[in-house]
């Protein structure tokens, strides 16, 4: 009896004829799902132009998402989700407790630039959040509100109120709309950059000139005190001058 020869294959999962693995296509759909979802929306895109886009056939795609519906949720899990974790993590181990209410104007400042640097970094995100996650009737709405940005919120709000009755955060901000507030400031100029980009001195704004812009803003509106940002993003408390006459 003829003896069977092992496989040359080694372990792990099985190889294309390019030489890439199930996980790597599985990959590049998303990726290609995430930039179609972004330039023309979750509704108009099809998993056939998914797959036209990534060069593979149909049931290629079906293989790996078997409704579009594991679609969704694979972008929500796999591609959403590290990228907020990656903006908020820091900032909610920094809140775990009361121990730094006095610094929170600059721990959401903190978010903002993280968030700006983000997307600059990430040119899908800002377009695919405001019209598939901010805007009324987008279809990842609430996945990404049920499963990611609710236990967050909720977290950062009860801070917020914390930090007012402390007297570390402006009484007249609005807890439930900070973070919608930090969100606009940080995505929208990136969304929308083609518009207020053929403004004047528009050509000297870049990223890390946003993210700064952005710390700015916040930090002025949300310490207790008169504060500006430095170069580096850091409060810094402006200097009151008195002329005596």
């Amino acid at each position: 009896m003829a003896t069977r020869k092992p496989s040359p294959r080694g372990p792990g999962r099985p190889r294309r004829r390019d030489g890439s693995t199930q996980d790597d296509l599985r990959d590049r759909l998303l990726d290609m799902a995430v930039t179609l979802f972004a330039r023309d929306g979750v509704g108009p895109t099809t998993l056939a132009a998914i797959a036209r886009e990534a060069g593979v056939t149909a049931p290629m795609v079906h293989y790996h998402f078997k409704t579009r519906d594991q679609l969704l949720d694979a972008v929500v899990e796999a591609r959403i989700r590290p990228l907020v974790d990656q903006v908020t993590g820091p900032a909610l181990e920094r809140i775990a407790d009361d121990s730094h209410l006095q610094d929170l104007a600059q721990t959401i400042a903190g978010v903002a630039q993280r968030m700006v640097a983000m997307a600059a970094s990430t040119p899908w995100f800002p377009p695919l959040w405001i019209r598939e996650v901010a805007s009324d009737g987008g279809q990842l709405r609430e996945r990404v509100f049920e499963r990611i940005a609710l236990e967050r919120a909720k977290l950062i709000v009860e801070r917020i109120t914390r930090a007012q009755a402390a007297g570390a955060v402006n009484p007249a901000l609005q807890p439930p709309l900070l973070m919608l507030s930090v969100i606009g400031l940080a995505m929208l100029p990136l969304a929308t950059r083609p518009l207020w980009g053929r403004l004047p001195q528009a050509d000297q704004v870049d990223d890390a000139a946003i993210g700064r812009h952005v710390a700015a803003l916040l930090l002025h509106g949300i310490g207790p005190g008169s504060v500006a940002a430095d170069a580096g993003g850091k409060a810094v408390k402006a200097a009151k001058s008195k002329t005596r006459k």
